[in-house]
This record gives C-alpha cells, sequence and structure tokens, in this order.
C-alpha cells in the first residue's frame, strides 16, 4: 500500500510540474479519450480535468484526502471510519449502515468543487462499488444507497436549504425489491428552493422513469462494479455507465422533466457525505435511511465527460435560446465523435432575416429583423472522415418587452427601491411615465428604470411606465402601487399579542412563538430542509413553499391549544398575517397535471383540516371570483352542526363587501396584508387587505360565533393536514387547500387592531 501511495504521489508531481496532455474530441465538448484518464478499469489519477478525487488509500485513521492536494476537500468520518481492501486497487471505504451515521465519510459544506460550480460545462461523478446489503432496506421495500451526495432528503437539516446531487444505487421512483432484481446508478439535483422557473430533476433520473433502460444490464450481486452518471449542460443530457457499458441516456429538454439542471444553489449547510446521509437528532432519527453497506473505492469527480455517449458522429440536439428582435444574436452548434474539421450547412427550412450560418464554425449569428415562434431548420454537419449527421432545430425571435408585471410594496415613511426588468431590449434604455401620478417622494430614473424614493402618503396610484430600446422599440405596463401604513410594515409584539411567529433564528426546523410559549413551537409537518428564504425590502426570511404540494407546511406538536383555538381571546381578536402568493398554478406549472393544480384555495393558518377537524381557518380562495382574484376569507365551527360558520369570505358573500370590489382581491404575486377581527359583543366579522377595511358582517346566517369546540387536530400553517403530522406524518402531499408561495408574520391578538 506503502509503494503504491509513493508512486502516486510522485504522478501528482508530474502532473503538477508538467500536466497531461489529453486529446479532445473536435466539436465534441469535454469528452476526454486518453486512456490515463478514461480506463476505468484501472486506478484513476489526477489530470487537468479532475476536479477531486479520493483514492481511500489511508487505510487507517479517520480522514480521506483528496488526491489532487485540496486540503479543504479532505473528509472525516462522522465518528470512526471502517476500512477494506481491493487487489490491485489498495483499501477501500467501508460502510456498515450503522443506524447512529458513524462511519460516514463527511467533507466541507458549500465548498463549489464538491457542489459541482467548477463544471461549467459537462462533469462525469464515478466510483467503484461493492454493495454488500440485501437491498430494499428503505421504508417500503426500496433500495437507496447514498455513494456521495450534497443534498440529504431533508433528513439532517436543522438549518440551511436543501439542494445539490445524489448519485447513489437505486431501483427508481416507487421501485421496491432486493438485490436479486437489480440495482442501477442513479442521481438526483435539486435546484435552489429559490428558484421559480426550475427546480432540478426530481426522480426524473431514478431507473424507473429511465425512457430507455437497458435490459438486463444491473448490479444483482456482491461484486466490484464501476458506476458513473455524465451530465452536459448544452443538451442536458444525463448518460449512465455500469461496468464500462451505458445503460441510460436522459435529456431534461425531453417532455415529462420537472425541469433542467441549473446550479444556483447556495448556503447549503449540509456536508458533501460519501456513504450516506447524517440523518437529524433534533429529534433523534436513527433510520439509516439512504446509508450504503459495503465498499467504496476511486471516487472522482470530473469536469468534462469521461465516456462517449455514442459510437457515431452525431449533433448534440441542444436547445436554442430566443433571440431578440435587432439584438445581436450569436449560439455555437457542437457535435459528438466528430473527426477532424466538421463543415456545416443548412439542409432545409429558413433563418429568420438577419440571421447566418457560419459553416466552418457552426455558428448561427446576427441581428434578427423579424419576429417567427418556433421555425425549425434542419442543419447537417459533415466531418473529415465524410460522416454525416443532421438535426432540426427550432428557432424562436421575440419582440423586446418590459416583463416587470407588478410592484412590491412601499411603506410611508420607509426607503423604496425596485428595478423594472425588461426582456431581450437593446440598451441603452430610456424609461418614461406617460399616465398617472408617482406617490409624493418617490421617482422614476429614466435611465435605469428604478423607482426609488421615500413615499410619505399612503394609498394606491395607477401607473402606465414605458421603455424605450437603443433600436427605437417600446413598450409599456401597466402597474399599481401601493403605499402602506407603516405599522404594517413590520408586525412585533405587544402587551396584546396572545402569539407571534415571525420565522428569524437560526434553526430553520423549530420556529418558536415570539411570547415564549414552548407549547407553540412550529415545525415541519415533513422533513424538508430550511425553505425561509428572503423579502426584498425587508431583513429576515419566510418560508416559502416553492411547490404548494403540502410537503413543506408547519404544526405545533400538541393538538387543540386554547391560545391558537382563540379562547383566551375573552372579547375580541385579531387573526393577521402576512402573504404572497406565488402563481395560478401550483409547483410554477404552464398546464394542469398531477402534480400541477391551480392554485385557488390555499391555507393560511388554522387548526381546521381535510378531515373537517379543528376550529377554524384563515385562507385565501379565487373560489366565485367575478376575476379570478385572490380575497382572504374565514371558516370557524362550534361543537355542533348549527354553530358552523363557513365561506366568511368576500366572493361567496359578496353582501358583505365594503367599498369598491375590485380593491378585496390579490391579483398579483406581490406581498399582501391579511387581517380577520371579530368582537363577542356585536358578533361581527371584519376582513382587512392591506390594512382597509374590505369586506363585514354580523351574525352569517343568523349564527352567532360559539366557541365550545373540542379537537385532535393541530394548528398548521401553509398546509390543510390530513391527519396528524409531524417529520413525515399524514401530510398533505397534492391535497387540497396547501398555500402556493410565502408566508410571513403571523401574529393573533386579544384586541382589534384595525
Amino acid at each position: 500500500m506503502k509503494t503504491r501511495i509513493h508512486i502516486r504521489r510522485e504522478i501528482l508531481k508530474l502532473v503538477l510540474a508538467f500536466g497531461i496532455l489529453c486529446y479532445i474530441v473536435p466539436g465534441g465538448p469535454g469528452i476526454a479519450e486518453d486512456d490515463n484518464g478514461s480506463d476505468w478499469r484501472k486506478p484513476f489519477h489526477p489530470d487537468q480535468h479532475t476536479v477531486v478525487l479520493y483514492h481511500f488509500d489511508e487505510g487507517k485513521g479517520n480522514e480521506a484526502r483528496d488526491a489532487c492536494g485540496d486540503a479543504a476537500l479532505t473528509l472525516r468520518a462522522h465518528k470512526a471510519a471502517l476500512w477494506g481492501s481491493r487487489p490491485g486497487f489498495g483499501t477501500t471505504a467501508r460502510f456498515a449502515r450503522r443506524a447512529d451515521d458513524a462511519d460516514l465519510r463527511v467533507g466541507p459544506a458549500n465548498n463549489d468543487k464538491l457542489h459541482l460550480k467548477t463544471c461549467t460545462k459537462a462533469w462525469t461523478v464515478e466510483a467503484w462499488i461493492r454493495y454488500t446489503g440485501p437491498g430494499g432496506e428503505e421504508k417500503g421495500g426500496r433500495t437507496y444507497a447514498v455513494i456521495c451526495s450534497t443534498d440529504d432528503e431533508g433528513f439532517g437539516l436543522p438549518e440551511g436549504a436543501r439542494g445539490g446531487f445524489s448519485f447513489t444505487l437505486n431501483q427508481g421512483r416507487g421501485g421496491v425489491g432486493k438485490l436479486k432484481d437489480g440495482l442501477l446508478p442513479a442521481a438526483r439535483f435539486i435546484a435552489s428552493s429559490h428558484s421559480t422557473e426550475n427546480f432540478g430533476t426530481s426522480d426524473f433520473l431514478f431507473p424507473g422513469r429511465w425512457p430507455n433502460k437497458k435490459k438486463g444490464q444491473h448490479i444483482a450481486d456482491h461484486q466490484w462494479h464501476h458506476v458513473a452518471w455524465q451530465f452536459r449542460y448544452k443538451d442536458q443530457l444525463n448518460t449512465f455507465f455500469l461496468d464500462g457499458k451505458l445503460v441510460a441516456r436522459i435529456t431534461l429538454f425531453d417532455s415529462g422533466s420537472p425541469g433542467i439542471i441549473v446550479n444556483n444553489v447556495e448556503n447549503i449547510v449540509t456536508p458533501f457525505i460519501v456513504g450516506g446521509w447524517i440523518h437529524s437528532q433534533d429529534p433523534p432519527f436513527y433510520i439509516k435511511s439512504g446509508n450504503f453497506k459495503g465498499e467504496i473505492d476511486e471516487l472522482r469527480i470530473s469536469k468534462i465527460i469521461r465516456y462517449p455517449v455514442t459510437q457515431k458522429l452525431a449533433i448534440i440536439h441542444q436547445k436554442l435560446p430566443k433571440a431578440g428582435l435587432k439584438v445581436p444574436y450569436s449560439i455555437e452548434l457542437a457535435t459528438d465523435v466528430a473527426e477532424g474539421q466538421v463543415v456545416w450547412e443548412l439542409s432545409a427550412g429558413k433563418l429568420p432575416v438577419g440571421f447566418s450560418l457560419d459553416r466552418k464554425h457552426g455558428v448561427i449569428h446576427g441581428k434578427p429583423s423579424e419576429t417567427v415562434t418556433d421555425r425549425t431548420v434542419t442543419i447537417g454537419a459533415t466531418d473529415a472522415a465524410g460522416r454525416t449527421d443532421k438535426h432540426t432545430f427550432s428557432l424562436t425571435v421575440v419582440r423586446g418587452r418590459l416583463v416587470t408585471e407588478s410592484l412590491p410594496p412601499a411603506f410611508s415613511g420607509s426607503p423604496y427601491h425596485i428595478a423594472l426588468k425588461t426582456a431581450h431590449m437593446a440598451r441603452p434604455l430610456r424609461w418614461e411615465l406617460v399616465s398617472g401620478t408617482l406617490p409624493r417622494g418617490i421617482a422614476l430614473n429614466i435611465e435605469t428604470g428604478q423607482l426609488e424614493g421615500t413615499p410619505t402618503p399612503k394609498g394606491q396610484t395607477r401607473l402606465a411606465i414605458q421603455v424605450t430600446d437603443a433600436n427605437g422599440l417600446s413598450d409599456r405596463c401597466d402597474l399599481v402601487l401601493r403605499v402602506l401604513p407603516p405599522e404594517l410594515r413590520v408586525i412585533k409584539a405587544d402587551k396584546n399579542t396572545v402569539v407571534l411567529y415571525d420565522w428569524q433564528g437560526p434553526n430553520g426546523k423549530l420556529i418558536p412563538d415570539v411570547m415564549g410559549d414552548k407549547q407553540l413551537t412550529l415545525t415541519w409537518t415533513n422533513m424538508g430542509g430550511d425553505m425561509r428564504m428572503s423579502w426584498p425590502g425587508r431583513e429576515g426570511r419566510f418560508p416559502y413553499d416553492n411547490m404548494g404540494h403540502g410537503e413543506h407546511g408547519w404544526g405545533i406538536r400538541g393538538k387543540g391549544n386554547p391560545k391558537l383555538d382563540l379562547k383566551t381571546c375573552k372579547d375580541e381578536w385579531t387573526v393577521e398575517a402576512w402573504v404572497r402568493r406565488a402563481g395560478p398554478i401550483q409547483g410554477h406549472g404552464d398546464k394542469v397535471d398531477r402534480t400541477h393544480q391551480p392554485f385557488d384555495y390555499g391555507h393560511i393558518c388554522g387548526s381546521y383540516d381535510n378531515s373537517n377537524r379543528g376550529v377554524w381557518e384563515l385562507y385565501l380562495s379565487d373560489h366565485d371570483s367575478p376575476d379570478g382574484s385572490m380575497a382572504p376569507g374565514v371558516h370557524f365551527l362550534g361543537a355542533e352542526p348549527d354553530q358552523a360558520l363557513m365561506n366568511l369570505h368576500p366572493w361567496k358573500r359578496p353582501t358583505g363587501i365594503m367599498g369598491n370590489p375590485t380593491k378585496a382581491g390579490i391579483r398579483d404575486t406581490e406581498w399582501h396584508h391579511v387581517a380577520w377581527q371579530y368582537r363577542y359583543t356585536e358578533d361581527l366579522h371584519q376582513l382587512f387587505l392591506d390594512g382597509a377595511l374590505i369586506w363585514q358582517m354580523k351574525s352569517p346566517d343568523g349564527r352567532k360565533l360559539v366557541n365550545n369546540r373540542q379537537h385532535d387536530a393541530q394548528f398548521s400553517v401553509s398546509t390543510r393536514l390530513t391527519g396528524y403530522s409531524r417529520y413525515g406524518g399524514a401530510f398533505n402531499f397534492l391535497g387540497f387547500g396547501n398555500f402556493f408561495g410565502q408566508i410571513g408574520e403571523i401574529r393573533i391578538s386579544n384586541t382589534r387592531r384595525y
């Protein structure tokens, strides 16, 4: 072993001194063909494409070092390392799938190399593995054996956000069975929880979802196998290899994919881990889920594709970005397995006016002078050996536009700053206010398109703003600027506060009541990580459900708490919250299907759930809305059927609307303040939006509010539960009533505040 380590160190010195020249296939971005770098049958050595390489040659102690010499990438055993050996390869990292996660190898968190951020064009993650478990050891009989990962499925995140990748052995989505049923390499990539258009791969790269899985190729024994996962940004191509054979190729541009890989994760507290996940100890989860059993060796990450994804010349099926009318455009095409110089030609179709194809370099470029939508052109490529390929691309040229659709609220007396945004417009831009009057203290910067200043009056102002680009093309939008009362800006605790959740603090898993009642502490309804994100213009972070699927809600541990059932509010109360809806279809989808449902109703907070238990619920709904806008509403139940007060809501009970009905609903995806007030002596219910009274009603249906209900439901935030839920209980996945968006402070007071 010592001789092998010495030889490798000498090789490393030569690499650092002279570099290793690798032949890169012409036209094939990031594919290395040299045997030294890509022969999976031999122990690896560092080359200029290697990001990190773990030989696990140490053989003792609790550390494993990067063979490239980066000390920051050193792995340390969670408690005590186990070691194995393999003829011809030396020592190996061994894992026993222990309940205390003791033998896992743990690296740094938020390291760009280990988060694949230095792999800007492509990557290969690979290892030699010997799985010795029986398979089917996870919940439901699944196999989920983690080789290496920067995401942990939310199992170990008392703080920090989920995000990153996992490289595993798997039987696929819902796949169950033992080792004899076969295991395959699999991967997952989770984008930033702040994403609004892309959420990564979900389980799309699990074998059960592979569209063209190779039959008869899998692991069904306890022998050594080489596994690899390759990814290329240009065409979002993922390829999986087992013992040097391609077993699957999946492109995330194909229909059915939940999203593409965009490596935008940051501030991920979970470290890079080899051999499994460290499970949360708050509360303790000694469940071993995902932990490897067996041995891992020669773990390498490279910033190229190491292994050929095709055996013949092929044009890479990249998705061409949209072009802007009269805006310079250039996009380079590429091929796999080209020999020598490639010559390109337009085989069919017509490029938009202003575009041309560089036949030598395969570049579509120019300044388009016409708009087109999904125009197809077929382009051919011929290499020096005379081999050819053709592919049909789709091109779209759009007119530049102003993409800002709404404005966040301003607060009287507080600085305000918002930049209006455009797409596909040529700079410099010129901005102007074409109708309406800006609130006193706010100005429009005609060069930057920024609205800035400190407003003084309260109220709403309708504006029309126009932008003109360097080519004389213009666009405009109609906006509403709300200037809200200063007391709404930050909801704080005072002598009349019963409970207040402000969502701040270092722990994203346990959210205490600001008033100090530990019985009211909120925690996850399901494991999921810290889903809090910032609120522009405000300090702090607030929970965001980026899908609306019900996984990331909150609940207290107890049931029927009198404070949260409003029973300590003897005379009157105010229940209020800040909310921001995310969009019309959950999960940011553009069509309705199983996982993308219309966001037409969202539970903000309360104990009422989908089992019709509990007492009350504050919600947003567009049911029976005249214009599709969402308005706040309330349900409140007594112990007897004739004590139920349902649908206290402007659209359901329009006779209670106060003032202009158009001001009773939310039509945008900005932050809004909602409040429900009640007084026993008057039996009067009132609803407020952004500090203004929008609806009120005395004794709805002739029924006086009676707060006498006993129940065993949890108080919950953002999701209507289906049963008792805590750390993965009966959370409301894809069920009715989940809030889609972000929720800010929630306060219950024993007085009417508005």
